[in-house]
């Protein structure tokens, strides 16, 4: 087994012909002397990518985070509850704080989505909005349940989407479902514009109130109309988002293709749990993820995999849950709890996964693990 390849956790992808259009535009962009931020390119990416999702309105902001803030501002949950699963990042809960509101973590089930059961049982009079989390780009096919407990209770579902761009629940799109939804474009993300985000809607009033917050509450000239912040998006930003759009049905399929691969090659692993994909999903694979055996360290396996093989696994969705973070522990009131989320974050693992991977580099991450998993015994 050669040690010659090095498999990265994830990689961009540019192909030279994107990579000519994007310096392009660009240079076409500062010869214009057109505005920088918040003009025609940035109209074009919210267009497209409204028409992308399936819904009436799109409007970018500076990264996923503000879209999600934005978004709980412009629904006014100020002084009220909002669940959020457990197993999410902490900029989820961070929106919900800084929007005004107090967030409630919620159990999660087997594939690390959100808990209808658990989040009915957590429910207040105080409750005013509900965020399911896409976890590595899957749907939990529970959104439809999750959609009737909501307008049972007349409650808002936004949904945090930042890892599902172009994933699908009976073909409809992620970022279509709640009154609004929030993109991130970080870096890492399966479309990236480096830093970004994008809140899409089908609500007239909250895409305004959106773009009024985004740009520090003018509404019109300097007159400050409600209480907003620098949110904008730029041009460059814009640029880049319009071209990994394009690129995006090309991006999944070639995730969909590794991850087809890894599901063949990995089912004699009987110590390993995959994660499979529901028969009405269609994941974007922005993670590929494994369940280790109970008790036994990712870290571990994640070192033993890079010092050894040059293997490096992606990062987790989350190895540790909101209820677990210091930060939060005055928003958590029972931390026993959460007996799903408390089993399964502590025993994951994301394989490589990128569009341009190939056979060879898969099979080879399957053998590195397989032999990773014989020396540290647990195979």
């Amino acid at each position: 087994m050669s040690r010659s390849i090095h498999v990265p956790p994830f990689k961009y992808y540019f192909p030279p012909d994107s990579i000519e259009r994007i310096i392009i535009s660009i240079r076409e962009l500062l010869e214009s002397g057109s505005f920088l931020t918040q003009a025609e390119y940035t109209r074009r990416f919210e267009e497209e990518f409204a028409r992308f999702v399936g819904t009436k309105h799109a409007v970018s902001v500076s990264n996923g985070t503000a879209a999600l803030e934005i978004v709980l501002r412009a629904i006014g949950i100020k002084g009220h509850e909002v669940i959020v699963p457990t197993n999410t990042f902490a900029a989820t809960a961070y929106a919900v704080i800084e929007a005004g509101g107090r967030p409630v973590f919620a159990d999660i089930k087997r594939d690390l989505n959100f808990s209808v059961r658990d989040i009915r049982r957590r429910l207040s009079r105080k409750t005013k909005a509900i965020i399911p989390v896409h976890i590595g780009g899957l749907i939990s096919p529970d959104m439809y349940e999750l959609l009737e407990l909501a307008e049972e209770r007349n409650l808002y579902v936004v949904e945090d989407a930042a890892h599902a761009h172009g994933s699908e629940l009976d073909g409809r799109k992620a970022g279509s479902f709640g009154v609004a939804n929030a993109f991130s474009f970080f870096s890492t993300k399966v479309m990236t514009t480096g830093e970004g985000g994008m809140i899409t809607t089908d609500d007239d009033e909250i895409a305004e109130k959106a773009r009024i917050m985004r740009n520090q509450g003018k509404v019109r000239g300097n007159l400050i109309g409600m209480m907003g912040y620098n949110w904008r998006m730029t041009e460059f930003q814009a640029i880049i988002g319009l071209e990994q759009l394009r690129l995006l049905p090309e991006i999944i399929k070639g995730r969909r293709k590794v991850a087809r691969l890894y599901d063949e090659l990995l089912e004699d692993i009987k110590v390993i749990e995959v994660l499979k994909e529901p028969e009405n999903v269609k994941s974007n694979y922005y993670k590929y993820i494994v369940f280790l055996p109970k008790g036994r360290d990712p870290e571990v396996l994640r070192a033993y995999l890079k010092e050894k093989y040059g293997v490096s696994l992606a990062g987790y969705v989350y190895e540790v849950p909101l209820h677990e973070q210091p930060v939060f522990k005055d928003y958590v009131d029972d931390p026993g709890s959460y007996p799903v989320a408390d089993d399964l974050c502590h025993r994951h693992i994301a394989l490589p996964i990128y569009p341009q991977m190939t056979d060879e580099e898969v099979r080879y991450v399957v053998d590195s693990l397989k032999r990773a998993l014989r020396a540290l015994g647990w195979m």
